[in-house]
């Protein structure tokens, strides 16, 4: 703790005591049920976050009426029904010493109406760019409904024994709509001027306000700039923010974007982009205001964390996505234990990219997210000794859970170093997350006391001879070579040996593949000062890749120079060339080296062995069939639990 006593010092937010300066970032999970009504698995999550030490939890954008509902398993706070669920969170958080609040929150034009079966509704007929269903324009009675809506929510989190609550009015959601003329076009009393499009939230606030009482504290939630043209900009947040204040505002949760800006990175920010990167919105606010201000955005370190404290950025922290990789997060810092932290590392591959595709949330890293109740099964009488075969994600995943639940462990990895593919995906630039996974990993491997076996292969023999009761095959996968005419070729190489340098490339690269693994090898190989092309079968260049890291990966390739060839094909390798077929017809590319990232295919040599050799014996990972990390994970650690 001595590290970090400004992060551990005790906070407040009017009469609201915090213990520490550690929020809970408003993250929508989808466990919730079809209604809205908090699910035991919610619970179960939220009481593991709050016995891991964190101060306040601000639960997730909450829709205070039907309409507004965003995602399709999103928490309510729209009807009397949901008080009996949020009673259970408060007393999970309370347990524990944490403070707890819903987010108070309408979509607006930013759901569809297959999620809330209305169609959408905003301030003007504007449809969202992202999601295009066209919205109708609220009537001012219907405003009237919503702001009321609002209060009801506010009074049924006081009711059901919520400690504050926080106001939604970030991120392009139906208060941002009406705050910003990117959305609001309307020409009455809640639009045409920067203070009539303050008034919808000055209506909420005071609405809440009166709901709850003086002594109730209430935060809001702003994008400190929405990044868009057109759209809020810092300055204009200032000045809400100052008006807020004047309403009488207790603290101020300092975000940014909408889903417009999305792809920029800053909203929900992915591995390429820096940690931290709105404190300075959050600085700036509050250099504009007298009371507590919330930052947020990819805060992963504790280290970070004290940082902004000490040089007064913020008043208190909020993390999201780090909770969700480790619940212990809090306590692990205040017990000088940081080497123990599982890191997020930004992929957004198990959260934000299942979310948007209206899936419950998963976390690449911890596959406990979301399945508390799942991994809170008893621990197994009889202990085995159980032979993981593979180091990567999965057999480490694997051997960790194993471990933790009391089986003998012992590890053996093919090759001298343990990670798997995740050695070569952290070698491209804007890819460190994927080596802070895997020294994570091979940590775990250390502290568990984990037998591992390096340069080493698991066989029928060696489990037989040694007593093995269970095998976890976790084998991988190796890259596909297509029969693609001259592909025997010296200057033909693979992706991967690439990357883990057991391959050069010389001259102008020509890359087979233009998913996320190709994508980014050639993006590696430009920043070395070849010459590049990514040939691709398909329409899209990596479009396997999460939103904004695509987005931002393909603007970097582009300035790079790299030219991008979708829809094509590579009909035959020369010696120096490629022979192509695209849109337009047949055409020769010079390639002084061409390499392979053409997916890939299970290694299962030794799997029908192994599980011959033993009572039971699983595959898991790539072996199966080749995903992402996230699902290698998550099979690891779910197998493990079946032992």
């Amino acid at each position: 703790m001595e590290s970090f006593v400004n992060l551990f010092s005790t906070g407040r937010i009017k009469q609201m005591e915090i213990k520490n300066r550690i929020f809970m970032a408003p993250m929508v999970r989808n466990y919730a049920d079809a209604q809205g009504f908090i699910t035991p698995r919610y619970t179960a999550h939220i009481r593991k976050i709050a016995r891991g030490g964190v101060g306040a939890m601000i639960l997730e954008a909450s829709f205070v009426s039907d309409e507004g509902k965003g995602f399709a398993n999103e928490l309510g706070i729209h009807r009397d029904e949901c008080l009996p669920g949020f009673r259970d969170l408060v007393e999970a958080a309370h347990r524990y010493g944490a403070v707890i609040g819903p987010q108070l929150y309408h979509a607006g034009r930013q759901t569809a109406s297959a999620i809330s079966g209305m169609q959408p509704v905003a301030p003007s007929a504007i449809p969202d760019p992202t999601i295009n269903e066209a919205p109708r324009a609220l009537k001012i009675d219907e405003i009237h409904r919503i702001v009321d809506a609002y209060a009801q929510g506010a009074g049924r989190a006081k009711k059901a024994g919520c400690d504050f609550v926080e106001i939604h009015g970030a991120h392009g959601y139906l208060i941002t709509q009406f705050l910003s003329p990117f959305s609001n076009q309307r020409e009455d009393d809640y639009g045409g001027t920067s203070g009539k499009r303050m008034r919808f939230l000055k209506e909420v606030y005071m609405a809440v306000r009166q709901a709850v009482g003086d002594d109730y504290p209430v935060i809001v939630r702003l994008s400190g700039d929405e990044m868009v043209p057109g759209g809020l900009k810092l300055e204009d947040c200032i000045t809400i923010a100052q008006r807020l204040e004047e309403w009488g505002a207790d603290a101020l949760h300092i975000s940014a974007g909408n889903y417009a800006s999305y792809e920029l990175g800053y909203m929900i920010s992915p591995m390429a982009i820096e940690d931290g990167p709105l404190v300075p919105l959050a600085q700036h606010i509050k250099e504009s205001v007298n009371i507590p201000v919330i930052t947020v955005g990819k805060i992963r370190h504790p280290e970070l964390a004290e940082e902004i404290l000490i040089a007064g950025k913020a008043d208190f922290i909020a993390l999201g996505r780090p909770f969700l990789a480790d619940p212990e997060w809090p306590n692990k810092a205040k017990d000088d234990r940081t080497e123990e932290i599982n890191r997020c590392i930004a992929c957004n591959q198990g959260c934000i990219t299942r979310l948007f595709a209206q899936q419950d949330v998963w976390c690449t890293v911890n596959p406990q997210a979301g399945r508390e109740e799942i991994f809170a099964v008893p621990l197994p009488v009889i202990k085995q000794k159980v032979l993981v075969a593979g180091g990567g994600p999965a057999g480490m995943s694997a051997a960790k859970v194993l471990s933790e639940r009391g089986h003998q462990v012992v590890l053996c990895e093919e090759l001298k170093d343990l990670g798997g593919q995740l050695i070569a995906a952290a070698i491209p630039p804007y890819r460190p997350g994927w080596e802070l996974l895997r020294s994570y990993l091979v940590r775990e491997m250390k502290r568990l006391g984990i037998e591992v076996r390096l340069n080493t292969k698991a066989t029928a023999d060696m489990v037989q001879q040694e007593g093995f009761d269970s095998a976890i095959v976790a084998v991988g996968a190796h890259s596909v070579r297509l029969d693609i005419p001259g592909i025997q070729y010296a200057n033909v190489v693979v992706g991967r040996d690439l990357l883990e340098g057991h391959s050069q490339a010389k001259g102008k690269v020509v890359v087979a593949g233009g998913g996320c693994a190709g994508a980014q090898t050639a993006e590696y190989l430009a920043v070395r000062g070849h010459e590049v092309t990514i040939v691709e079968m398909l329409g899209e260049i990596a479009q396997d890749a999460p939103r904004a890291d695509r987005e931002l990966l393909l603007g970097r390739l582009q300035k790079m120079g790299v030219k991008l060839m979708s829809n094509t094909k590579i009909m035959s390798i020369g010696e120096n060339k490629v022979s192509i077929e695209s849109p337009v017809g047949l055409a020769e590319l010079p390639a002084d080296t061409v390499v392979i990232c053409l997916g890939s295919a299970p290694n299962d040599d030794i799997v029908d062995a192994l599980q011959k050799a033993v009572r039971y014996a699983v595959k898991i990972g790539d072996a199966v069939r080749p995903r992402k990390v996230t699902e290698a994970i998550e099979e690891g650690a779910l197998e493990a639990l079946k032992i």
